[in-house]
């Protein structure tokens, strides 16, 4: 098969009741220079199954093509496999439970095409299974061109927050394998350190203000999950493999690389869901939570410029420092509450 324009990579685990309305979605595309990646995560529901048959059975499903895993690999294999295995110039990530706007990957395409970017994203809508729309996002549309694009993006857009789910960027295949960026085996909070490789690679970002995807909020997804001790160790390691590669980047340039990449992780974990999903779990025991209270000392000594934050968020990375026993966690709770509104 030849080359094609797009690779949609979709991740299918456990997503039967949801995976038909996603691959209708991509076969539905009014742009049709499509390779449908369907990458098989060895679930034990009939997600597969939907998805013989419907590319046996549907318009356009000759496109659909299926690698399967031998054995389970979270979704950091899925992406790592979806690398590996596109063969469009371009790349596009997504669930098996989420769909796209109908638009979707021609907007992306024509937007990334004409600007030569990178990274090229739209909006999205955070929904429920039955259309309820949860909340919209509201990027600002643009582009930015930098040493380091998603800094200037947060910038522009007034954020300490930058999107780090894989999904609903159109990407550059060969940007990936160039700049040798992958997610780390074995772990299912793939996207921090992915989006922070992306974060010192990425020279160009395109922002289209269309909704482009419908993230489906659904009960038993990963982020809906009572923190456990296996999610505790899950957040530790990619803690630990962030400030790895904030200290590899130290010693390759002269100077300092821009606060915000810091603000991507801190925004993201030490702040805001990680922390929060970890000091309200009644499944870890006081230890435990201790333990993360000095892993998370340790990151934020490293944080050698606090000054650049607001005051709150001086306050937070200040408290967080101190020898606190649990009996102090639900004031940190409540702190990163506060800070993630």
């Amino acid at each position: 098969m030849g080359k094609t324009t797009v690779t949609v990579a979709i991740a299918v685990y456990h997503v039967e009741a949801y995976i038909g309305k996603c691959l209708d979605s991509v076969l539905n595309q009014d742009y049709e220079d499509l390779d449908i990646l369907v990458v098989d995560d060895r679930g034990e529901d009939n997600s597969i199954a939907i998805v013989e048959e419907m590319s046996r059975t549907r318009p356009g499903g000759e496109k659909i093509r299926i690698v399967h895993h031998e054995r389970n690999a979270g979704l950091a294999g899925v992406r790592n496999t979806s690398i590996e295995e596109a063969r469009g110039e371009f790349l596009f990530f997504m669930d098996g439970d989420d769909y796209l706007a109908p638009d979707c990957i021609r907007l992306l395409y024509e937007a990334s095409v004409s600007g030569g970017a990178d990274i090229t994203m739209g909006n999205w809508q955070r929904i429920y299974p039955d259309g309820r729309i949860e909340r919209t996002s509201a990027f600002v549309p643009g582009r930015n061109d930098s040493a380091y694009a998603i800094a200037d993006w947060m910038r522009v857009n007034h954020s300490h927050h930058y999107p780090v789910a894989t999904w609903n960027k159109l990407f550059r295949t060969r940007f990936f394998r160039d700049n040798d960026i992958h997610c780390v085996p074995g772990q299912s909070y793939e996207d921090m350190f992915f989006s922070l490789q992306t974060a010192f690679a990425a020279r160009s970002i395109i922002t289209i203000p269309e909704v482009t995807y419908y993230w489906v909020q659904r009960e038993g997804s990963l982020v809906h999950q009572e923190a456990t001790e296996w999610h505790l160790k899950q957040y530790l390691d990619v803690f630990d493999h962030c400030l790895a590669l904030f200290k590899e980047k130290e010693s390759q340039i002269s100077g300092h690389y821009p606060k915000e990449l810091y603000w991507m992780v801190t925004e993201t974990f030490l702040d805001g869901f990680y922390t929060h999903n970890i000091c309200s779990s009644t499944q870890l025991s006081f230890r435990q939570k201790n333990a993360y209270l000095k892993h998370l000392r340790a990151i934020t000594r490293h944080i050698k410029r606090k000054d650049e934050f607001g005051g709150r968020r001086r306050l937070f990375y200040s408290l967080i420092q101190l020898p606190l026993p649990y009996v102090w966690v639900k004031l940190l709770t409540i702190t990163s509450v506060i800070l993630s509104i």
